[in-house]
């Protein structure tokens, strides 16, 4: 690919991930990565990520790791859309501890068990976060945004998803964090 790479990505609360994946199954979508996997969002030293909307995250996983830089959501109509910048590690601890030393501290910590797929150039993720429950996440590593559409459209309606939900999984843990501190 030449240019810059946006990730498209539309996430939905789950009808049922079991019922999902007898639909991924019928659409002979491959099954690609089942896991574990802990997200580790760093608060910058000089500003504010959750007002220019950009994040710095740490995913550990069994096998590595990986560091990745989200840009500002762009304007899409085909769900979110940002820059995305990532970089495999072999060794989480070290990448941990480069970020820390460059004055990032750990902010917070999003877990979830996650099984992969890949149907046609769709990433399909099930996934099940602790405290929110079961979400599906369509997404697209894409230069242009044309046929993206279109594949978005057809295995949502096919997966029976109908239930958008706007906020990264980050956003909404602090949402149900400051709910529940209002209580």
């Amino acid at each position: 690919m030449t240019g810059d790479v946006i990730e498209v990505e539309v996430k939905f609360r789950s009808p049922g991930n079991d019922k999902v994946e007898k639909s991924l199954a019928r659409l002979e979508a491959e099954k690609t990565f089942s896991g574990t996997m802990e997200d580790v969002y760093f608060v910058h030293p000089a500003r504010d990520f959750g007002k220019t909307d950009e994040a710095l995250r740490l995913r550990k996983m069994a096998e590595g790791a990986e560091l990745t830089y989200k840009g500002p959501r762009l304007t899409s109509a085909t769900g979110k859309s940002r820059e995305e910048i990532t970089l495999r590690v072999d060794d989480p601890l070290a990448a941990q501890r480069i970020v820390e030393r460059l004055g990032f501290a750990e902010g917070y910590t999003v877990t979830k068990r996650r099984d992969s797929y890949i149907f046609d150039k769709l990433r399909i993720e099930l996934d099940w976060v602790d405290g929110l429950g079961e979400f599906v996440e369509l997404e697209v590593l894409t230069e242009s945004t044309e046929r993206t559409q279109q594949l978005l459209e057809s295995v949502t309606n096919d997966l029976g998803l109908d239930n958008p939900e706007p906020l990264t999984y980050l956003e909404l843990l602090i949402e149900k964090a400051a709910h529940s501190k209002r209580k």
